[in-house]
């Protein structure tokens, strides 16, 4: 190399233009001066032809990995170090000349693969719709409340909200206007253009948007372009070239016709005068060895031949005939010729063909022929490995089988396993995909429409598979202190509470609620603070001083009860852990009810001093039942249901907005015997009541039977629990294999049919109606109650909306019905089972968590009672009242 180079720099002295850095863009070389660039490197301007490499300081051992070669750059080194940059791939000779690609599927073979395999594009529609119907908006980031108060700590959280609405309005309503219709050249609304761009994204993973833009510089149009002929381009490094270098260029019939820059440069930012000719190109699955995607329809290809494949497989044995149900063995007896068996063979079949009548006709074979029937081809048929096959394309696209119209074999527990993979799907699939594009289009927004770094797109409706999980760690952040009511409110894209309290942190005991803000003004540090108290407490080691020294009001022995008070609610507090199911209570020596008032209901204790606790019976002589715990679960399961089928009852807003328009101000000629108003200027009138919300709630279509149908699929989950449960019970057997049974699987509750003439199941849902009509009808007068206290105290529209969505989607209403309802229809299957078992009295048992309710404990103590006979409290069998969980056992031994 040392000898070459020198006779090499001869060679290219003339131009100046051979160094490797500063060569002017319009210099031409000659051949000589071309190879003479390609090898040499510069260092601090001078042409040295070799790097600056790294230093070799290991030594030189015996059997070592060895020196390290020197590396030869292929592209410049910098000036700071002498060496190169990595490059991020090794990247094909010419890749960016059309025709040479690093694909090994053709775009085409993708696009096919979506329109002719039936399943592919089945499941691709399913992705499309589950993004397309969702509700979206433009709000306030998170965090970005955050950020203001820490740049102005002087100011409240609510005013700074306040102030964030009011500076922040109208970029809101510029933002969502424009994604309202985001392709108006096309007439694209934004259920259409992300139909389209989800499209690109499952077929290609190839995203190119052209943000067309106006004269004057505005956003105009995101138009969505056939992925498939662009060609992204790689810089030296394999990387994305830079602007103002092309980034992108549209291949069509072969060559390039039109090229862009990408839309922001490498520290993120958009470069003026480049605007018209940006192109935004998206991935979903990045890699680092390639430009493009791995979209769900390349992925799934393989078993998309194969299901196609299997397909034609089927439809030639409609059409080809290739298999024959068939032949004739010749044991060559007969002496004919290969030409005589092939006459009688045509013969023999043109007989046959279409005539049914002919084949039912007795045939005499010659000599030496035998018939030989082929053995049942059923097993080619099986619909598991059709199944098979579409459980494998389905799990590409992250779609269950139960979208697409599939059913798993399995009996009473498939549903209920549907049920579960959905939620799976949902966490693994849905919610990945709409955070993506929530990202992607946040991203658009704030770059390429102006949109304020304090706003974002978001998704409404992305509720976690278990809301009322959700909910209960919601509920914990906010008693706490983590988290505001508004914050929570923002959360489910509900409107914010009008009243500043909903934006202070506070702390809820079970003496009330503590707000944060200000405590310390209110109490000393390690001072007990009551909520809404204004002066101190002494602290309890302060109360023990003062005893101790005679200052105090109590007697100087106080000291040691609260001691030993705190020491037996420790030890309650361990046994608690140990025993969360005891069979007997813990008896306390010295705590009573005074000092412990948030356990005064707790059925586990026992307080001193002989002091009327919660009832507790003798827990080791009570039976158990055994639907206690599959009750549970089946509330559990079918609360988050329940909440969201009132839910999407009735338009909250909509009916909100209708009732303060027209009840809130009437003209004084249309109402002329108005009595109490209140004057609002002319011949306008404020109402401050209204005489019947129930019927205006009528008239507008409110209707809640639709939605309270629930009530037939509680019923007849809970007849399948008291089936097995008194089945278990009248049989002896100590424990029942629920491993078949799962929750919410009502379908085939109904199925369930006991031995004998009644069936409680079909009175339940027979009556079933009577029970919805009565439900509908409290949750009507507590809407109406709304309606017309909103009205009373001129709340906006977004308040009542809120206080009309509280009632509807009521976790403590859902989860009383669930239990309610479940338990009826327990007793009701318990009876059925008992009466076709000639059981002819039953007694009442109580559950240990209701063993405060008089009624239900009067009725475990009358004892055994004729069945159908009403016991003390008035009721033949559970549920007593709301909540009730009693049961009803079997007494064998007669009156």
């Amino acid at each position: 190399m040392a000898r070459w180079l020198p006779s090499l720099r001869r060679k290219t002295e003339e131009p100046d233009t051979t160094k490797s850095a500063g060569v002017p863009a319009s210099a031409t070389f000659t051949p000589a001066q071309v190879a003479a660039l390609l090898g040499s490197v510069s260092v601090n301007g001078q042409v040295t032809g070799v790097m600056n490499p790294l230093p070799r300081t290991d030594p030189m051992v015996a059997f070592g990995p060895g020196v390290p070669l020197i590396p030869a750059p292929l592209d410049p080194v910098r000036q700071d170090t002498g060496r190169p940059e990595p490059r991020l791939t090794e990247y094909q000779v010419s890749t960016n000349i059309p025709g040479i690609t690093d694909r090994l599927v053709p775009w085409k073979v993708l696009r096919d693969a979506a329109a002719v395999g039936g399943l592919a594009r089945r499941c691709i529609e399913i992705r499309k719709n589950e993004v397309a119907t969702l509700d979206w908006t433009i709000t306030i980031a998170q965090g970005a409340a955050e950020k203001a108060q820490a740049d102005n700590p002087g100011m409240s959280r609510a005013d700074i909200e306040a102030e964030l609405g009011r500076r922040l309005g109208p970029e809101i309503a510029r933002c969502s206007k424009f994604w309202e219709e985001p392709n108006p050249r096309e007439g694209e609304n934004f259920s259409e253009w992300i139909s389209k761009l989800l499209e690109e994204q499952l077929v290609l993973d190839a995203l190119a948007i052209y943000p067309r833009r106006t004269y004057g510089d505005d956003l105009y149009a995101l138009e969505i372009i056939d992925g498939s002929t662009i060609k992204a381009l790689r810089d030296n490094t394999g990387g994305r070239p830079q602007p103002p270098q092309p980034a992108y260029q549209q291949l069509l019939w072969g060559f390039p016709r039109g090229e862009f820059v990408a839309d922001t440069d490498k520290s993120g930012n958009i470069l003026n005068g480049y605007r018209s000719d940006h192109l935004i190109y998206k991935r979903r699955n990045v890699r680092t060895f390639t430009q493009y995607g791995y979209s769900a329809v390349e992925q799934a290809l393989e078993d998309i031949d194969v299901w196609l494949r299997r397909r034609k497989w089927i439809r030639d044995e409609y059409t080809e005939g290739t298999v024959p149900t068939a032949f004739i063995r010749n044991d060559g007896t007969a002496g004919w010729t290969a030409e005589q068996i092939v006459e009688y063979e045509r013969s023999l079949n043109d007989a046959f063909a279409g005539q049914n009548a002919e084949r039912h006709r007795l045939r005499i074979l010659p000599p030496g022929f035998v018939p030989d029937v082929l053995s049942d081809v059923a097993e080619k048929y099986k619909p598991e490995y059709d199944l098979y096959l579409i459980k494998q394309i389905a799990s590409h696209f992250d779609v269950t089988i139960a979208e697409l119209g599939f059913t798993e074999p399995g009996g009473l527990g498939s549903s209920g396993w549907h049920e579960g993979q959905a939620d799976v799907q949902h966490r693994k699939a849905t919610l990945p995909t709409l955070r993506w594009l929530q990202q992607l289009l946040t991203m658009i927004s704030r770059k390429h429409l102006d949109m304020p770094q304090e706003l974002e797109f978001r998704f409404l409706g992305l509720e976690d598979e278990d809301e009322a999980a959700a909910d209960e760690v919601a509920r914990q952040r906010i008693v706490w202190g983590r988290m505001t009511l508004n914050e929570d409110r923002d959360r489910i894209g509900q409107p914010r509470y009008p009243f500043p309290e909903a934006d202070m942190p506070m702390v809820m005991t079970t003496r009330g609620v503590v707000f944060l803000e200000g405590a310390a003004e209110t109490a000393k540090p390690g001072v007990l603070l009551s909520p809404g108290a204004t002066t101190t407490e002494p602290a309890p080691d302060e109360s023990a001083s003062a005893a101790e020294d005679g200052e105090g009001d109590g007697p100087a022995g106080d000291s040691g009860q609260a001691d030993a008070v705190k020491t037996e609610l420790a030890a309650f507090r361990r046994w608690s852990k140990k025993n969360p199911s005891p069979r007997r209570p813990f008896e306390f020596q010295t705590v009573t009810k005074a000092d412990a008032p948030d356990l005064a209901f707790d059925t586990r204790i026992v307080f001193a001093g002989g002091e009327p606790g919660p009832k507790v019976a003798d827990l080791d002589s009570a039976q158990d039942w055994p639907g206690w715990g599959p009750d549970q679960k089946a509330v559990a399961y079918w609360v988050p249901r329940i909440r969201r089928a009132m839910r999407g009852s009735v338009d909250v807003r909509r009916l909100a907005e209708q009732w303060i328009a027209e009840r809130a101000i009437v003209t004084k000629a249309d109402e002329p015997d108005l009595g109490d108003v209140e004057d609002a200027g002319g011949d306008e009138a404020i109402i401050r009541t209204d005489h019947d919300p129930v019927g205006w709630l009528t008239e507008h279509g409110v209707s809640l039977g639709t939605a309270l149908v629930f009530i037939r699929e509680l019923h007849a989950e809970g007849y399948v629990i008291g089936e097995r449960s008194a089945t278990a019970v009248i049989t002896g057997r100590a424990s029942i294999d629920w491993s078949t049974w799962k929750p919410g699987h009502a379908n085939a509750a109904r199925l369930v049919r006991p031995t004998g003439a009644a069936n409680g199941l079909e009175t339940l849902l027979n009556d079933a109606g009577v029970t919805i009509r009565s439900v509908a009808a409290s949750r009507m007068d507590r809407l109406a109650q709304a309606l017309s206290d909103a009205l009373a105290r001129g709340d906006s529209a977004d308040t009542l909306a809120g206080d009309l969505r509280d009632i509807l989607d009521d976790p403590a209403w859902a989860e009383m019905v669930a239990v309610t309802e479940i338990s009826r229809a327990v007793s009701a299957a318990t009876l059925d089972i008992y009466r076709n078992n000639g059981i002819s009295q039953v007694s009442w048992l109580v559950i240990a968590d209701q063993r405060t309710c008089d009624p239900c404990i009067a009725n475990e103590a009358a004892g055994p009672m004729p069945v159908g006979a009403s016991f003390p409290s008035g009721a033949s069998y559970p549920p007593q009242h709301p909540r009730c969980r009693c049961c009803l056992l079997p007494e064998t031994s007669g009156p």
